[in-house]
């Protein structure tokens, strides 16, 4: 009857409620949290230049402190083998994507500048910035400790595939003979967060863990961890400027598409390639469909590129992240 179904709908609706409710509300903590960013930059409590200074307090100690914390407590010698495909599978579909920004600004016919500043955002994602706390989020600390896993792969793609699309396609005046490898690998050794998850893993590769460790310096580590997502936020709403959106609308969306809907196809392709399935599978796809990287806007800058495009598509992309991951990971 008509009653028992609007009961069953009912119903239905509450369990959904119950079920998706407190994970959607994570986008709405994260939009708040960035909104405090940018209402601080707007009310001039904060100027876009402190973002440097939470950057590194987020690169030099929360994210450290959140990295080692996560994988000494959730991941064990047998996950290493599991895990270790992650950033490799990040990694191959980031420069597809590249490839793919590489294709379509030849069809556009781009300038070489505006070439590189498309390849970039087409091809760099935030699995770090933007992807903890979404991952956080939706999956809890389990999710969180294969977010790391992808977000090396984030950051290889970051330095190796930026510094080579920025001294390719750059008009600076950076020498392009010099050894360009050993200066990554350098960056690479100076990047905390990678090196963190690297000696976390070789940790737990010696049968380590969070047990082993005494108690006091577990607690100090857990309340600097606390700090990660929200100053990640609150420098992401500094650095966000709605005004760069007028520079390049089609380019942005042109990497909405690439990021959040080939990204994620590449990977879903791979998964079953690699037996790749459950919560890796849903992390991976989740962390393949972040927005453009705001490194990605680093390297505009530094190699001299489209700065413009590159700061459109970042807000572009940013902002859409937050209807279509919600919709992914409902999907999921």
């Amino acid at each position: 009857s008509p009653l028992i179904q609007r009961l069953k709908s009912l119903a239905f609706s509450a369990v959904y409620r119950k079920k998706y409710g407190a994970k959607m509300d994570i986008m709405i903590i994260i939009i708040l949290l960035i909104l405090t960013g940018y209402l601080s930059k707007y009310l001039k409590i904060l100027k876009e230049q402190d973002r440097t200074v939470l950057n590194n307090i987020v690169v030099y100690i929360a994210m450290p402190s959140t990295i080692f914390l996560t994988i000494m407590s959730n991941v064990s010698p047998s996950d290493l083998p599991q895990y270790i495909k992650l950033p490799f599978l990040i990694f191959i579909t980031f420069a597809l994507c590249g490839g793919i920004g590489y294709i379509i600004g030849n069809l556009l016919k781009l300038n070489k500048e505006s070439l590189g500043g498309l390849i970039l955002v087409c091809g760099l994602a935030n699995t770090g910035f933007l992807g903890y706390p979404i991952i956080y989020g939706f999956y809890g600390s389990e999710g969180l400790s294969r977010a790391i896993f992808c977000d090396i792969g984030g950051v290889l793609t970051s330095l190796l595939f930026g510094t080579y699309v920025g001294i390719t396609f750059g008009k600076s005046n950076i020498d392009k003979n010099k050894n360009v490898l050993k200066s990554v690998i350098k960056e690479l050794l100076k990047f905390p967060p990678l090196m963190t998850a690297l000696f976390s893993i070789l940790l737990i590769s010696l049968g380590i863990s969070i047990s082993n460790i005494p108690e006091f310096f577990t607690t100090t580590i857990s309340y600097l961890s606390n700090a990660t997502i929200p100053l990640i936020m609150i420098s992401l709403g500094l650095s966000l400027s709605p005004s760069s959106a007028k520079f390049g609308i089609k380019y942005g969306i042109i990497a909405t598409i690439v990021r959040m809907g080939i990204a994620p196809l590449i990977i879903l392709g791979s998964s079953i390639i690699f037996s790749i399935d459950g919560l890796d599978k849903n992390v991976l796809l989740l962390e393949s469909a972040m927005p453009s990287a705001m490194m990605s806007l680093v390297f505009a800058v530094l190699y001299d590129l489209d700065v413009k495009l590159v700061a459109s598509a970042c807000f572009i992309t940013t902002v859409s992240s937050f209807v279509i991951l919600p919709i992914i990971y409902n999907l999921l």
